[in-house]
């Protein structure tokens, strides 16, 4: 087969957020000075990006506007990247939930496909709108080198896919504050077929 172009994405998550360790999901808080610090390291030194993709939230969309104007990079803000929405468990510690539903949280991480929180997104729906955004950023951004700014569940999915991981098994996936991982997208007939590098290099 002929390969007809590569993309290249580097999956970056939101250094650490305001508040703590939380199950923070949609709820918007902003970076501390260190999570700050986390992401501009993260960077240093890399570039040859030819723009950045953004979840809205902002302790991805304010580094992501900071860097996006001092590279002089178009930045596009997409909601799909928004992290997973966790309903009744927003903005708690997994210690506050565990001491009120325990049973309900061990059933959830074990296997969160089948264990919703209450009236949060569910995994597959969440599974579905983020690869609806990565199809597109695939689709718009062909043959360039993007660089995505977003949350630990949303580049879990994204990784899952591209290494075939069932989705019962996304939190067995590391993605530490301010991790970089790249992925390389070969395009041979019009059809992607992605692979994850071992690294990222500058």
């Amino acid at each position: 087969m002929t390969k007809e172009a590569m993309t290249m994405v580097d999956l970056m998550r939101h250094g650490e957020p305001l508040g703590g360790m939380l199950l923070r999901g949609s709820t918007d808080h902003a970076l501390t000075e260190t999570g700050w610090r986390q992401m501009r390291q993260a960077v240093e030194g890399r570039d040859g990006w030819a723009r950045i993709v953004s979840s809205p939230l902002k302790r991805c969309q304010q580094f992501a506007q900071e860097l996006s104007q001092s590279r002089a990079l178009p930045l596009r803000v997409h909601e799909g990247f928004s992290e997973i929405h966790f309903g009744a468990w927003e903005g708690r510690s997994m210690e506050d939930v565990h001491d009120t539903e325990p049973e309900r949280l061990a059933a959830f991480w074990a296997d969160p496909m089948n264990n919703t929180p209450p009236q949060g997104e569910p995994l597959t729906d969440f599974r579905r709108r983020v690869l609806a955004a990565w199809s597109e950023l695939l689709q718009d951004y062909r043959g360039e080198h993007v660089l995505v700014t977003a949350h630990g569940g949303v580049n879990r999915v994204i990784l899952a896919e591209v290494l075939g991981m069932p989705l019962q098994n996304l939190f067995r996936i590391d993605v530490p504050y301010a991790c970089l991982t790249r992925i390389i997208v070969d395009h041979v007939h019009g059809e992607p077929a992605a692979r994850l590098s071992s690294h990222v290099a500058p």
